[in-house]
């Protein structure tokens, strides 16, 4: 959704991934399958590969990139620039992937769901930087950019485990509960 083939001069193997980033109309055709309702998740992968690892030359280097930690902001910035809604964004990174996996009481604000929530700043302007990333990897393919809209504060079952940038480790998380027999997203919806 935010690389095309155009980036590989500035980026090289930092943004080397299976499968391999594509072209920008392939990008283009991504986003216009979300708005569509064709594609109703988005997810990532994390790969914490160093920067050493993925600074060897090609075949060397490893794919992957570390994702999760920038994707909430990555999309939210999406929103400031208007191309989806804060409601898409929603449906896309918490309702419809708790559906698709069939996870108990999550991905929604609703009576007998578990209080996961995640307070963000639409209006929060913040550069992403390679030394403020709380991955043990320690870097962004997005280090330099500048994005609107931020996650500020986040809870786990109704406990405050982020603020401002700080992880509150003292609350470990808690195996996510399934139930097959719902019969997922696909058939309920």
């Amino acid at each position: 959704l935010f690389f095309s083939v155009d980036d590989y001069p500035r980026l090289g193997t930092l943004i080397q991934m299976n499968p391999s980033i594509k072209t920008r109309e392939d990008n283009a055709a991504l986003w216009q399958a979300l708005l569509d309702n064709r594609i109703q998740v988005i997810a990532t992968d994390h790969a914490p590969h160093t920067l050493a690892e993925k600074q060897q030359p090609y075949p060397q280097s490893p794919s992957g990139l570390p994702a999760v930690e920038n994707s909430l902001a990555l999309l939210l910035n999406q929103v400031a620039q208007g191309r989806c809604t804060l409601e898409q964004v929603v449906h896309w990174m918490c309702d419809a992937p708790a559906r698709v996996w069939d996870i108990i009481n999550k991905g929604r604000i609703a009576v007998g769901y578990d209080a996961d929530l995640v307070l963000v700043d639409l209006r929060r302007t913040q550069m992403i930087r390679n030394e403020e990333q709380q991955t043990k990897c320690g870097w962004s393919p997005w280090h330099g950019e500048t994005l609107t809209g931020w996650p500020v504060r986040t809870w786990v079952m109704g406990h405050e485990v982020f603020r401002e940038g700080r992880i509150d480790e003292t609350r470990p998380g808690q195996e996510a509960q399934y139930d097959h027999a719902r019969g997922g997203y696909w058939k309920t919806a």
